[in-house]
């Protein structure tokens, strides 16, 4: 398969969704070592699905059909994502005995999630103050400082066999969703 081919193919995919007059509010490339990757992309429930032998990062692109309303929803839905996933890593925290290794490592990578695509200045509102884009340095600091402590708490969740393997990184993820809160959202 030639090169060009292997990196089209998910950009191919999309374009057959969004070609079906069906919004697509992200495609993403889902890579790993191995020789063979799985791509997929889903619209409003259809999902298609194409094996590409690449190595490459992971990349999100965000329709650019989406409204304003769209997403505020995006974000928000993801930002509900992760709240629950606080919910659930922040019970075993507080009762260590219900420690599930494979639960904290399945809620951390869910981190993952690209909520700041969805943060067009077109998209002012919902509980997004206004200093998200009067600030934009300040919020670029935020979004930094949580990818840090996700990334640290996946690390740590890889190979947590306890409450004590994630606690301090679990904590610091914590402070960084209370610092840009207080300074970027609505009450």
């Amino acid at each position: 398969m030639s090169t060009a081919l292997k990196f089209a193919t998910p950009l191919i995919v999309a374009m057959a969704l969004v070609g079906c007059n069906k919004k697509t509010e992200t495609t993403t490339t889902t890579t790993a070592s191995a020789p063979a990757t799985t791509v997929t992309a889903s619209a409003n429930g259809a999902t298609a699905t194409a094996t590409v032998s690449t190595t490459t990062t992971s990349t999100t692109a965000v329709d650019p059909n989406m409204t304003p309303e769209d997403h505020k929803k995006a974000r928000e839905r993801i930002m509900k994502d992760w709240k629950k996933t606080n919910q659930t890593i922040g019970a075993m925290v507080k009762d260590p005995s219900k420690f599930d290794a494979a639960q904290v490592k399945a809620a951390a990578e869910k981190l993952n999630q690209n909520p700041w695509v969805h943060y067009p200045e077109t998209a002012k509102g919902g509980e997004a103050k206004d200093e998200i884009w009067s600030d934009a340095a300040g919020f670029q600091q935020q979004i930094d400082k949580f990818k840090t402590a996700a990334s640290a708490l996946n690390a740590a969740a890889a190979t947590a066999t306890s409450v004590d393997g994630i606690k301090t990184q679990f904590g610091d993820l914590g402070a960084s969703c209370k610092s840009c809160h207080d300074k970027y959202k609505e009450d």
